[in-house]
């Protein structure tokens, strides 16, 4: 029975952790300037300090580079078609459907791809030390784990940073004259991108 709930508990860990990352990433989502500011941060810190790790293998660059550029081009694509909503609890955001998917994609792919080579590194007879999976370093011997790790961090950085920028631009007092006028919540969309 211990061997069954040995594999079960983080199972159901993982399920609660992509179960919340799929609500967080599909649908309208709360505009809250605290919460943004601290993933900027986050997101930053790490992908500035996983590039400076590259300097262990200069050729990795390459993959960095791609992971940023293709990061760049979805956070583009996610400004382009996103979308605004004013409720009576504040405003909320959310982007086009494919952009949203994408994201999610990439971070159970990235989840599911840590399962299995966490499960194949118990089975094997390699060193140890060089499986574990929360070594940082992996990133700088791994180009395609830090191209993939560097489309998700360009892409919530400058999602990120465009939010906190419209945030300031949206204007709460011309919806609330709305919703005076005919007493419900206003559910206007407001389209800024250009």
């Amino acid at each position: 029975m211990q061997d069954w709930l040995h594999y079960a508990i983080p199972f159901v860990i993982i399920g609660f952790f992509i179960y919340r990352r799929t609500k967080r990433t599909i649908g309208f989502q709360k505009l809250s300037r605290g919460r943004l500011k601290f993933r900027l941060i986050l997101f930053s810190v790490l992908g500035l300090f996983i590039f400076l790790l590259g300097f262990i293998h200069p050729i990795h660059f390459i993959g960095y580079i791609i992971g940023l550029a293709a990061g760049a081009g979805l956070g583009l694509t996610a400004i382009r078609h996103t979308r605004f909503e004013h409720r009576l609890d504040g405003w909320y955001y959310r982007t086009h459907l494919w952009v949203e998917i994408t994201v999610l994609v990439l971070f159970l792919g990235r989840v599911v791809y840590r399962v299995a080579f966490i499960s194949l590194a118990t089975n094997a007879t390699a060193n140890p030390s060089s499986m574990n999976p929360a070594d940082l370093t992996q990133f700088s011997k791994d180009p395609l784990t830090a191209g993939v790790f560097f489309i998700i961090v360009s892409y919530y950085v400058l999602f990120i940073s465009y939010l906190l920028r419209e945030e300031a631009h949206l204007d709460p007092a011309a919806l609330a004259a709305d919703d005076k006028t005919d007493g419900t919540v206003s559910q206007t969309n407001v389209d800024i991108a250009k």
